[in-house]
Parts: structure tokens; sequence; C-alpha cells
């Protein structure tokens, strides 16, 4: 019994052991990533290769690096359910922006969160919280202002910082009699006159020259014959046509006539069909909403004169929706890039009014005196040029990458006007055709009038023939 005793406690203590040699790694892991936080997350958006070894002695070998956590808008910072930080936008930049740094630098994400896993308090709170410190920053979606210059420095902003405000967007009807003209230009409206004019002048030239009396009147009957006739020729039997030319010349106005009229119509049918959106733009900016934690609050205060009352904290795409569905709040105001990202997820409702404000831009975050500050900006400017910049804002905010070859081309909101270089072959063609009616004309002309007269001739010689035998035989 003893020694069956001894047997089960030998037991137990080499479970113990086993259990021990199990944890303490997974624990000193643990320790040690909490202490140096996700190294190898550059390596992971970038490459292994993102920090080669350099030259140029460090004055930060590590540099903690705060990023704020947000549920709802992960864009820019993404931190999971753990409170590691996963990426983002402003996290890829930031790895960017360190290989290109002429010497190494490891940084440590940490998310700048509470004893509950929330967000510890707003922007300002988590610039403050790098203030006075040596070898620390904040990456994130961090808006340049003048008060927050006052405690930390801030690098050449990365993106662009324009505030837009999201509101309703009703359909309207807004097609008026000039609607039924904008399928066409000025420029093309006035060629078309130009052209029936002109056919007008050469079909009346045409038959004047085939003795046609239509075109014979006084020269103001004339006139109105010049500019009624290729109108009429299209809806009406208009007279006798004498010259097979000015046949060929109508025909051609005729087909010329016909196509124009049909891309009228297909042109007129988008803009009569066009969906347009009218903003409905609140006059009471009392009740707005914006992100939580961002500055968008003071800005409203402040541009608006508003109480600040009714100003609700959003913190989500759907909370952004829900708000405006059941009228808690009039509109949202926010960054761009977010309102661009809420419409692509809920494009038929809603619409952007803006930029009403424009800020310095979105830049990273160092500690006023930073020795890092001004290789930092050098970097930030070689990924703002680099095609990893259009990358990533593909990758993360949505945005499509320029094409090099429609890099010039604005995307028009309402369908296009057709100009003059639309039908710029078709009146060619047609002058052409014209011109060469006319001279074949005055050669067919020529001819017969030649024939006419050389048969005259012999005619007048028969006479004179037959005249001069009749005296012949009366003399006889």
């Amino acid at each position: 019994m003893e020694l069956k005793g001894r047997i089960v406690s030998l037991v137990f203590f080499f479970t113990f052991l086993c259990v021990i040699c199990v944890v303490h790694p997974v624990k000193a892991s643990t320790l040690k990533q909490a202490h140096t936080g996700q190294v190898d997350l550059c390596a992971d958006i970038i490459g292994q290769e993102w920090n080669m070894n350099k030259s140029r002695k460090s004055p930060c070998p590590t540099l903690v690096v705060w990023v704020p956590k947000k549920t709802g808008f992960t864009e820019f910072v993404e931190v999971n359910e753990h409170n590691e930080v996963q990426g983002g936008f402003s996290v890829a930049i930031f790895c960017k922006a360190i290989q290109f740094l002429p010497f190494n630098v490891r940084p440590i994400f940490r998310p700048f969160i509470n004893e509950t896993g929330g967000m510890n308090g707003t922007y300002d709170d988590l610039l403050r919280h790098i203030e006075g410190q040596k070898c620390q920053a904040v990456a994130g979606d961090v808006t340049i202002r003048g008060n927050r210059a006052q405690y930390v420095s801030f690098t050449i902003p990365y993106l662009a910082a324009e505030i837009y405000m999201l509101v309703h967007a009703t359909p309207e009807w807004i097609q008026t009699l000039g609607t039924f003209l904008k399928p066409f230009t000025t420029r093309l409206w006035i060629t078309l006159v130009c052209a029936c004019i002109l056919t007008g002048i050469a079909v009346a030239f045409l038959e004047y020259r085939a003795d046609n009396p239509k075109f014979e009147s006084p020269f103001y009957k004339q006139l109105l014959m010049v500019i009624w006739f290729p109108i009429s020729t299209f809806f009406f039997h208009e007279g006798e046509i004498r010259n097979k030319c000015t046949k060929v010349v109508l025909v051609m106005w005729l087909c010329m006539i016909f196509i124009v009229l049909q891309i009228f119509t297909a042109t007129l049918s988008s803009w009569l069909t066009l969906d347009q959106l009218r903003p409905r733009v609140p006059s009471d900016h009392e009740k707005l909403g914006y992100q939580g934690g961002s500055f968008i609050r003071d800005l409203i205060i402040q541009k608006y004169k508003c109480s600040g009352k009714h100003l609700q904290a959003l913190n989500s795409y759907r909370e952004f929706k829900n708000a405006l569905d059941n009228g808690s709040v009039d509109g949202i105001v926010d960054h761009l890039y977010y309102i661009d990202l809420f419409l692509a997820k809920y494009p038929s409702e809603y619409t952007k009014v803006g930029p009403i404000h424009q800020e310095a831009g979105i830049a990273f975050a160092l500690p006023i005196g930073s020795v890092l500050l001004e290789d930092f900006s050098r970097a930030v400017i070689n990924v703002t040029e680099s095609e990893f910049m259009e990358v990533m804002k593909t990758k993360y905010l949505g945005l499509p990458i320029p094409s090099k070859s429609k890099s010039n081309q604005a995307q028009a909101p309402l369908p296009q006007s057709l100009d003059v270089k639309c039908f710029i072959g078709l009146f060619t063609f047609m002058g052409i055709v014209t011109i060469v009616a006319i001279i074949l004309s005055e050669i067919s002309l020529r001819r017969r009038g030649n024939k006419v007269g050389i048969e005259e001739e012999e005619e007048c010689k028969q006479q004179a023939t037959a005249s001069e035998q009749v005296q012949i035989k009366i003399t006889d």
C-alpha cells in the first residue's frame, strides 16, 4: 500500500513538471509579445525585407507606436477583440515610411485602450499620451489641427483631410423645355441649321439650272423655298424635281437627318430618364452626427455656432444609417473617406455635400522636439510618391487605382451633350456629295447645251439649203 502511494506521488510530480514545462514557454512568449509588441506586423504587410540593416546609427532603436481602437471604422487601424493590432491603411503607410528611414527602427504597435478594452478617451487624449516622451509616436487617422500642434509635432500629411456632410437624398424631376435641347450642344444645333440652309441653296441652284418654275419666282419666295424645301421633303412630297443630281442630294440629306434623329432620340432618352438626387441639407445644425472620439464635434460647434447639446456620437456605419433613418440626426459630418465608404455600402438613399471644411491633412504624430521628425517626414513624402500608396488606398479604402490612360478624364455626373466632332464625318461626306452633284449637274447641262446648239445649227443649215433650192427653182 505504501508502494502504491509512492507511485501515485511520483505520477503527480511528473505531471506537474510537464505542465510547468508547457505553460512556462507560452507565458514567456506572451510576456515577450506584451513587452515587444507586434514587431512582425510590418513584415506581414510589406514583406521580410521591410527593415533591412542600415549603416546609420538609430536614435530610437525601438519605437512605441500608439494607435486608436475603433470598433466600427477599421479601415485606417484595425484592432481585434484580443487588443492586437491587425493592420490598416495608417499602419501600412507607417511601416512603409520606416522602410525609407536611413536607420533601423523596430516599431511596437500598442492600442490606446483602458481597463475594459475600449478606446481610452478621445484622439486629443491619445496625442497627449506621448507628450514629453522620447521614442513614441501615434499612427492612425489623426488630423493636423492648430490646438494639437501645441503638445505634439506632426509629420508631412500622407492624406488630404476634407470634411463633408452626409445627408438624405430625395429623387427629383427637374426636367424643363431646355432638356430637349441638351442632347446636342449649341454649336451642333447651329451647324445643323447651317447645313439645312446650305442644302436648300444647293437644291435651289440645281433646280434653277434645270428650269424648274418653282425656283424662278421672286427673291423672297426663293428664300423661303431655300429654307423650307429641305425640311418639307422629309415629311411631304413638295413639288416636282427635274434635276437628277437634286434627287441624289436630297436622298443623302434625308439619310443624314435620319441618322442624326436616331442619335438625338437615344441621347434624349438618357437625359429624360436621368435619376437626379437632391440633397436635403438641414437648415438647423443642432441635430448632427459625428464619429465618436474625433475633433468633428468641436468643429461643428465652432462652424455652425450651435450649442452641441443634441450632437450625437456614432461609432459605426450601421449607426450612421440608423441615425439618419430614424431621424435622430439630420446629417453626419465626417472625413470624405468615411463618407465615401458609407456611400459604397448604401448608395441609393444618401448623398454627400461639401466640402464644408478643409483641414491641413492626416499625418503621424511625434513628441515635440523628436529627432525622428525630419527623417520621418522625408520618408512619408517618398511613400506618397510611390505606387505603394495607391495600392494601399485600393486595399483598405476601396479607392480605384488611377489608370494612366484615364488620369485626365473626369467622371461626368450627367450625360454628355454631343458636339460637332461627333458628326464631322457625316457633315464632310454630305458636303462632298453636294459639291460633286453640282459639278456633275453643270457638266451634264453643258453637254446638253452643246448638243442642242449643234442640232440647231444643223437645222439652220438644212433650212438654208432648202431655201436656196426654192430660189433656184423660181429662177428657172
